[in-house]
């Protein structure tokens, strides 16, 4: 009878060990939390399609090719005029408990001002996750913008097969010199459980698939037009684990000419001995438009320090089909580099300095 009892015992431990979990509010990073995130090469073979219930998931072989972290920062520490416009107040519509550094700038060409140090603001409550507004230093000063629909990434509780979608704006009006205006759309499904398994260990995990499609609007007063673009569809896959605070595995591809191509591969890790911290990336944001391309990419780049950069673009096959290396201060800075001479294609763009590189893909039509 005791060996009855042991093994049903052992029965009752492997099947909890398979079992479902739930995410809350306390599963997910705060204020004061610093995480080190290692980034595998966006060209390491990876699995975005097995999914669904009671699934192994082996990402074990993923080499960290860099290394970050991740800080959450408390709305106090990043300034006077946002801590005042974000106070986590109960009459506040834009209060927050979450501030993280760095971020998008909106690409506004012939701006006679500089931008720069953005900052995103969060509020986490136990019934969601949700972006509250941006922070960006105008000329100087800094110059919070609070989203008009607020974007929401995870609503709690957090459980299989749920799905959920939001819709989220915000804008900005320069008096005498442009307006630029987002949109985003949201779509989370968590579209599988079980068991995850990084170089950071073996957890339970649900698995969120999150679909982002956004666009741009903008109004140049210094051009006397506007446009509107949308950009390439991003899509996220996340394995969340309890009590992890972030992703422990986000794979991160993005939609170009109807081909899904990983732009990054980032796990939660202990720090490696081997592996440079990639300051780069936590110093310094990239982004590039339009992408997809034709006669020419913007790559536009927001550095927090002055840096001696060198930027390379491959092709597919690794030849390199530009380079250069400059010096750029701390600050926004908008390098446009000729593409009409490259054949229709995917391409990857590398930024590097001495500490670390950041690289992104680009699509040329």
């Amino acid at each position: 009878m005791k060996h009855l009892y042991m093994i049903a015992a052992l029965c009752f431990a492997c099947a909890g060990s398979k079992a479902q979990i739930t995410l809350t509010q306390n599963d997910f990073a705060g204020a004061g939390d610093d995480i080190v995130v290692s980034h595998a090469d966006v060209n390491t073979p990876v699995d975005i399609t097995t999914t669904g219930a009671n699934q192994t998931w082996d990402y074990s072989s993923l080499v960290p090719a860099s290394q970050d972290t991740s800080s959450f920062l408390s709305i106090g520490s990043t300034g006077g005029t946002y801590s005042l416009y974000y106070a986590n107040v109960g009459f506040n519509s834009n209060r927050s408990n979450i501030a993280v550094s760095g971020g998008d700038i909106p690409n506004i060409p012939n701006l006679p001002i500089t931008l720069s140090d953005p900052y995103s603001f969060y509020y986490k409550s136990s019934s969601d996750y949700r972006q509250q507004g941006l922070g960006i230093t105008i000329s100087g000063l800094q110059t919070p913008i609070a989203y008009s629909s607020k974007d929401i990434l995870y609503t709690f509780p957090v459980d299989y097969n749920n799905a959920d979608s939001c819709n989220a704006a915000w804008d900005i009006s320069i008096p005498n010199l442009g307006y630029y205006g987002f949109t985003q759309k949201r779509v989370n499904h968590v579209d599988g459980w079980g068991t995850l398994i990084t170089p950071y260990g073996t957890f339970s995990a649900l698995r969120i698939r999150t679909v982002l499609a956004a666009h741009d609007s903008l109004y140049a007063d210094t051009l006397g037009f506007g446009y509107g673009m949308d950009r390439a569809v991003v899509t996220e896959y996340k394995w969340f684990g309890q009590n992890q605070l972030i992703p422990l595995l986000q794979i991160t591809t993005m939609d170009m000419t109807g081909l899904e191509v990983v732009t990054d591969i980032a796990y939660r890790d202990s720090v490696r001995n081997n592996v440079g911290i990639a300051q780069l990336s936590a110093n310094t944001s990239v982004q590039i438009m339009p992408n997809p391309a034709t006669d020419y990419i913007n790559v536009e780049i927001n550095s927090s320090k002055s840096q001696e950069l060198n930027l390379t673009v491959t092709d597919a096959l690794g030849a390199v089909v530009y380079q250069d290396n400059f010096t750029m201060n701390a600050g926004h800075y908008i390098k446009q580099i000729p593409a009409r001479q490259w054949a229709a294609g995917i391409y990857s763009l590398t930024l590097s300095s001495q500490e670390g590189k950041v690289v992104k893909k680009i699509v040329i039509r």
